[in-house]
């Protein structure tokens, strides 16, 4: 099968390609990450990490069932706050609600695992507040809307 005989779906912008253009348009990653709110996703995916760190590291230490249920939380959101941030660079159209579910398990995270010592907390609610302001940029109208557009006329 190759790349002139067959049809891509692009669905995220990544590779495109048509039967009856045999040019495979690719992009770099610099292209790709101007099209999503990458600063945000990173500080999520960090904070996430360092929010789940120190719980982790009680969960591992204890026999299994002796550990804190609070520990297994603390693991818990900050598994969660990690899967926000994939699911920003994944779906940026998106980025609005899981800024907000960002912020929302960062918040928690004070509670459950006090917010991996506060820093993770404070990373997290960056990552999420930039998610929330970042508006969709000609880069992405270019490469991630023109593909949705192609997609609906085939």
């Amino acid at each position: 099968m190759t790349p002139d005989s067959s049809e891509f779906d692009g669905s995220d912008g990544v590779l495109t390609a048509t039967d009856d253009d045999a040019d495979v348009e690719t992009i770099t990653f610099a292209e790709w990450r101007r099209a999503r709110p990458f600063g945000g996703a990173l500080l999520l995916v960090v904070g996430g990490l360092l929010v789940a760190w120190p719980s982790v590291q009680v969960v591992l230490s204890t026999r299994p069932f002796d550990g804190y249920p609070i520990s297994t939380l603390g693991t818990v959101v900050g598994a969660g706050i990690v899967f926000v941030g994939v699911a920003v660079l994944l779906r940026p159209e998106r980025a609005r609600v899981l800024g907000i579910a960002g912020l929302v398990l960062a918040s928690v995270s004070f509670l459950v695992a006090f917010g991996g010592y506060l820093v993770g907390m404070v990373v997290a609610s960056a990552g999420g507040v930039l998610c929330f302001a970042w508006r969709p940029t000609a880069e992405y109208e270019r490469l991630v809307l023109d593909e949705e557009s192609g997609e609906d006329e085939q």
